[in-house]
């Protein structure tokens, strides 16, 4: 009986291997049939959706469809999808069933960028995305005087990132404004005021010591008393009122 049953698991292992080996020749000789795409939002909005990375493979490569599964060149199918802006990362295979499939991670923006008439995305690595015709993600918006390269443009996207790694401070603002001297406003949803930052030096001691005026100072004081509050110089929270005494 036991000789059987060894006779049996060495049948059923040689006939697996034997559908493998064959569904591998069949799928290396059978013509693509799509090109499937998989997009990891990572939780955010959508800014492009699957159909339009797949479209922009297929313009990208337009033999691909046309391709045995073989001669496909999966390096190149990536190289195609990242050209989207909106991607940060690309892997591509094959399946059984004929398709060419992209998994792709969509890049996560942190702030919006409204100025010298031009709009944008900074990620959270910097990186500078369109604004996408499907669809918009809610997060904080930059304006002012902002350079499209250079220092200010970091500031600005150090101040973002700061917001974005402090998530107990940031549902508080919904403006960052940079001044042409290159001093950093906030303005916050609460109050009739404006939060003067000045540089991105000592953001965790700034912030620390404005939201100790917030939650002990101003419910005292009012919300409405301060047409300015300045954390610009360090270990200093200066509030100006609005009748300028």
């Amino acid at each position: 009986m036991k000789k059987k049953t060894k006779i049996i698991s060495i049948l059923l292992v040689v006939l697996l291997v034997v559908l493998v080996v064959v569904a591998n020749i069949w799928r290396r000789q059978s013509l693509v049939r799509e090109v499937r795409v998989d997009i990891d939002y990572c939780g955010g909005d959508t800014l492009v959706t699957d159909k339009e990375v797949a479209d922009l493979v297929k313009k990208e490569i337009p033999t691909l469809t046309s391709q045995m599964l073989r001669e496909v060149d999966l390096r190149a199918v990536e190289k195609a999808a990242a050209k989207s802006p909106f991607l940060r990362q690309c892997e591509a295979g094959t399946t059984i069933g004929g398709s060419v499939v992209v998994f792709a991670k969509q890049r996560r923006p942190i702030v919006r960028v409204c100025s010298q008439n031009q709009e944008y995305y900074l990620d959270d690595e910097g990186f500078r995305v369109p604004v996408s015709h499907t669809g918009s993600c809610d997060v904080i918006v930059a304006s002012g005087h902002i350079p499209y390269n250079g220092q200010g443009l970091k500031d600005v996207w150090t101040l973002a990132l700061f917001f974005d790694q402090h998530q107990d401070v940031a549902p508080l603002f919904d403006q960052i404004y940079r001044e042409n001297s290159g001093d950093l406003y906030v303005t916050p949803k609460l109050g009739n005021h404006v939060v003067e930052v000045g540089s991105v030096e000592n953001l965790e001691e700034k912030f620390h010591n404005l939201m100790a005026l917030y939650t002990r100072g101003l419910p005292q004081a009012g919300w409405e008393t301060y047409k300015k509050v300045s954390v610009k110089y360090r270990g200093q929270v200066v509030c100006t009122k609005r009748n300028n005494n």
